[in-house]
């Protein structure tokens, strides 16, 4: 494993993917496969991680906003990051940084997850489900919904992704965007615990004194659980909160980079992050409408109308504050 790094110099690479770690093997060794295939022909220098092993500042919180040179020209990022910030968004989208990815589902063109302005190409999703621990439940009901949570008297009894300030960015920016600063503070009198959620999961349904009672985590690491009797995952009524894997592709780039964005864009790697519960829009569409699921997230014109970052901060100062 590499060893962990607190930056990455992004303008040394002309392919940077930070992957989730359930897809990042399976999807490098096909990469491999098409690095051999090109043989001398790769004139480009990449890399491919799993992005819990760097803690990568994508850009720092001055007012600096990267050039397109300052980047590298096939980009992958996980979660709602920097990328999605309004200063970045504003001048990539009026210099016309990135291009848009064709897709020829209609039923991912037509959604909400779509970017209608085709600078952002979501190629898979992680989503957020509950799980709870049955053995610490003391006959209280189990929450159904984001709403019922929030409203719970589960105090201090529930993990979510993140610590010392910083927790998931999708689970805050959600629950601000349905509940306003309201919601914010309810979830931040419930939990009780953070970190990541291999950490959850490790003792769920045991019966662990110091252990939450419901913790919030991908569904790819609920579903390890699912034939554990001690533990029932919900999926909300409101749906799974959704965080994307986002792929942005400079304009302008080689044939061989062009056929860098074919493999992250092939069926090859949609069935690997379909298989790994980080589908692709249009097999997480196809799952949702096959179980009468709603579909949780932020959506679009969320983005473009708040100054990400800047939220992100002011949520995290709330929820950590006394």
């Amino acid at each position: 494993m590499s060893k962990t790094k607190n930056i990455i110099d992004k303008s040394e690479y002309d392919v940077l993917g930070l992957l989730p770690c359930p897809i990042k093997v399976p999807v490098e060794i096909g990469f491999d496969d098409m690095i051999n295939d090109l043989g001398n022909e790769c004139d480009f220098k990449y890399l491919l991680e799993g992005n819990a092993n760097y803690e990568v500042m994508w850009m720092d919180e001055s007012s600096h906003v990267p050039s397109k040179e300052e980047l590298p020209k096939v980009i992958i990022s996980a979660g709602v990051n920097s990328f999605y910030r309004k200063d970045f968004r504003t001048k990539a989208i009026e210099e016309k940084y990135f291009k848009e990815v064709k897709c020829k589902n209609e039923a991912f063109i037509k959604s909400d997850l779509y970017d209608k302005d085709g600078n952002y190409y979501i190629m898979s999703l992680n989503y957020l489900v509950m799980i709870v621990d049955l053995t610490k439940l003391n006959n209280r009901n189990i929450p159904k919904s984001w709403s019922e949570l929030l409203d719970s008297q589960f105090k201090k009894e529930i993990a979510i992704r993140g610590k010392k300030g910083k927790y998931c960015e999708t689970t805050l920016l959600a629950i601000y965007k349905d509940y306003g600063i309201d919601g914010i503070m309810k979830l931040k009198e419930l939990v009780g615990y953070g970190g990541h959620p291999a950490e959850m999961v490790k003792n769920a349904g045991k019966g662990v004194e110091d252990a939450p009672t419901i913790s919030l985590v991908p569904h790819f690491y609920a579903k390890l659980l699912r034939n554990n009797k001690n533990v029932k995952i919900i999926w909300p009524e409101e749906g799974a909160i959704v965080s994307p894997v986002t792929l942005l592709v400079q304009k302008g780039i080689s044939e061989n980079l062009e056929k860098v964005v074919d493999y992250f864009t092939s069926q090859e790697v949609r069935d690997i992050c379909k298989k790994a519960s980080l589908p692709h829009p249009s097999d997480y569409l196809e799952y949702l409408n096959e179980n009468n699921y709603k579909m949780n997230w932020i959506g679009w014109d969320f983005i473009s109308n708040n100054d990400i970052n800047k939220l992100l901060l002011e949520l995290n100062t709330y929820f950590y504050s006394n």
